[in-house]
């Protein structure tokens, strides 16, 4: 039996639009990394977004991002696990 997962909860740009400004930076260096489109972020997608924003150590962040953020540990960051990301980042400094 094969059982169907909802579809991650895409994130419009104009939302953006309502997000403080550093927090916009984030969020679109990580829709550049979203390489499949789905609108939720794996590992590697995360890494890379993070490189892009000038992590030091970007698979040690994105380990532990993913530790802190990914709550259903279904390997993906998607849906509300979005809005705990972008606050997570921008506590640590990312976007400014």
């Amino acid at each position: 039996m094969t059982v169907m997962l909802p579809h991650p909860r895409k994130i419009p740009p104009s939302r953006d639009k309502n997000l403080p400004v550093h927090l916009q930076k984030i969020m679109k260096k990580l829709r550049e990394a979203d390489r499949d489109n789905n609108g939720s972020f794996n590992k590697s997608e995360l890494k890379h977004a993070l490189k892009d924003l000038g992590a030091y150590f970007p698979g040690w962040r994105a380990d532990r991002a993913f530790g802190k953020i990914d709550v259903n540990n279904d390997g993906l960051i998607s849906g509300e696990e979005i809005d705990s990301l972008l606050e997570y980042l921008g506590s640590c400094g990312f976007g400014k």
